[in-house]
């Protein structure tokens, strides 16, 4: 007697197999996810107990004669991928300077590692920096920015669009308490690897109000806003003014900028970027040059008015335009 076929118990093994093929590629994808997360923990963890001394601020009494407040404001080194010369060259001008107050304005380091949490990656090449390593060169910058600026006790660092990424990464870890989430963000994020505590730089969240500014992320010295990220548009400076209603230096436009413009009730209002530290041609902008400039800005600050006068900084291909001025200066100062 001819066997006949079980159609039934055949497609319900096929439609079996199938399944359990499919079931272990999403367990295989799950145990890379999972062993991906580990190493991503594992580098942070190397960078965050690496051994090094702490370079602290050090108490400064205020310079003998002098009648203003020496203020330097600098931003987007973005760490391992800062640009050596042009940093050099800022070096060099803080040393002679001296200031009695530092801004940074965020972006100090680059956080790269965490950009693919968030974007996609278009080249090879970007994979190559890790965090760790970010993190390494971002400690050795700033124990420079400490070293040659003479021990400044005074410096203020708000935070960029860059170091945010670490807390938004600390958020997409599905944790089932705030609490867990919180030890992620304390333990890895940039004010805790680059123990800005323990030297004494205050730290400006942008999910946080400070002072008597409503506005997360603002921060007011001296009749002056500090914004890292407000506008990328070619009239950025304009956006800025009209949202701060006041002098504002704003960042993360990389294009150095400045702007007065005289309101009816508010007088004479201004806004600065100082440009940026990091080198000047991303991988992600692909074929397109950048419009990016290298610099910083000094701000001498009357002790008796609050009266100030902002001085935008160019660095060009490794050389500082402020050299000439400040070497006068101090041989000025030398000869009396």
């Amino acid at each position: 007697m001819k066997k006949t076929t079980q159609w039934g118990a055949v497609a319900q093994a096929a439609q079996a197999a199938d399944h359990k093929s499919k079931l272990d590629q999403a367990l295989a994808d799950l145990d890379a996810e999972r062993k991906a997360h580990a190493e991503t923990v594992r580098a942070l963890e190397r960078a965050r107990t690496g051994t090094r001394p702490i370079v602290k601020a050090k108490p400064t009494s205020p310079k003998p004669g002098a009648g203003d407040v020496v203020e330097v404001i600098f931003s987007d080194v973005h760490g391992n991928k800062h640009d050596p010369a042009a940093f050099s060259a800022f070096l060099g001008d803080l040393k002679t300077l001296r200031p009695d107050r530092i801004v940074i304005g965020g972006d100090f380091i680059d956080c790269g590692g965490f950009l693919a949490e968030h974007h996609t990656l278009g080249y090879v090449a970007e994979t190559e920096d890790s965090y760790e390593d970010d993190v390494r060169v971002a400690n050795d910058l700033l124990d420079a920015v400490m070293h040659h600026s003479g021990g400044c006790s005074d410096i203020h660092y708000v935070e960029g669009n860059h170091e945010w990424r670490v807390e938004r990464w600390a958020l997409t870890q599905r944790l089932a308490h705030h609490k867990d989430i919180d030890l992620l963000r304390r333990t890895f994020c940039a004010e805790h690897v680059l123990k800005l505590a323990e030297r004494g730089i205050k730290y400006y969240h942008q999910g946080k109000t400070h002072g008597d500014c409503d506005v997360p992320g603002w921060v007011k010295m001296d009749k002056m806003y500090f914004v890292h990220k407000i506008s990328n548009a070619r009239d950025a400076a304009d956006v800025a003014m009209s949202k701060a209603g006041g002098n504002i230096c704003y960042f993360d436009t990389h294009r150095a900028s400045f702007k007065p413009k005289n309101i009816p009730g508010l007088g004479l209002i201004s806004a600065w970027n100082p440009g940026c530290l990091c080198k000047r041609q991303p991988l992600y902008a692909n074929t397109r040059p950048t419009e990016w400039t290298h610099g910083y800005l000094i701000r001498f600050i009357s002790r008796k008015t609050g009266a100030f006068q902002m001085i935008n900084v160019t660095i060009n291909d490794g050389v500082s335009y402020a050299g000439m001025l400040l070497k006068g200066s101090e041989q000025k100062k030398s000869n009396t």
